[in-house]
């Protein structure tokens, strides 16, 4: 099982997927957002990267677009139907 990291910004979402035995992250995809408003697309492309990478566990940055991440993350467990869990960024 491998673990998905999210980074929400204003205009792009920063993906990471580490490796299987979970020692380290690499990133795999920058994912640029047409629109802050719609997510279909967004959501859809995070959650072909889970697939892909047979993610299990879920982390989100709470950055200073922290606000927004909620959205995008509530958004994300109801489209994929996964908890996701907030990490401070250090």
């Amino acid at each position: 099982m491998r673990v998905l990291g999210l980074d929400y910004g204003t205009k792009t979402v920063g993906v990471a997927v580490s490796d299987a035995l979970m020692i380290t992250a690499q990133p795999v995809e920058t994912i640029t957002r047409k629109s802050a408003n719609k997510l279909r697309q967004t959501l859809a492309r995070i959650e072909a990267i889970i697939e892909e990478y047979e993610a299990g566990n879920y982390y989100s940055s709470e950055s200073l677009e922290f606000r927004k991440s909620l959205v995008v993350t509530n958004n994300l467990e109801e489209y994929v139907d996964e908890d996701f869990f907030f990490k401070e960024e250090i």
